[in-house]
């Protein structure tokens, strides 16, 4: 009666044993010492200039919003090529779903938001 869940039981035992066997290992065989340039920031090769950890420019958030909400825009748009020629109402959806799009990003860059500064 309970042999499917005596099963279960035994690999969610042996995988807990694999598992903190495992962690002792690495935790045996690992280096404990820290070197001088361990804990920086790799930025490519070169040596960080300043605090790696300061605060982000807002214009990056914007800019991958932009990306973000573009990206999605074309993933609802290529199904809509596909199925385009059944569907007549699907036109206006589209156009004025593009025709959204734009009006925002041009308020955007009116605004000035997606200037580097």
């Amino acid at each position: 009666m309970y042999g499917g869940y005596l099963i279960i039981a035994v690999a969610f035992v042996f995988t807990m044993v694999a598992v903190f066997m495992l962690l002792w290992i690495e935790n045996k065989i690992s280096m404990k010492h820290q070197e001088k340039d361990r804990n920086d920031t790799y930025e490519c090769g070169e040596k960080t200039i300043g605090d790696a950890k300061g605060p982000i420019h807002i214009q990056y958030y914007f800019v991958a919003l932009m990306f973000t909400v573009f990206d999605v825009a074309i993933v609802l748009i290529i199904p809509w090529a596909f199925y385009a020629k059944y569907i007549l109402y699907s036109y206006i959806f589209v156009f004025t779903f593009i025709g959204i799009m734009l009006v925002g990003l041009l308020y955007a860059i009116e605004k000035g938001y997606m200037e580097w500064r």
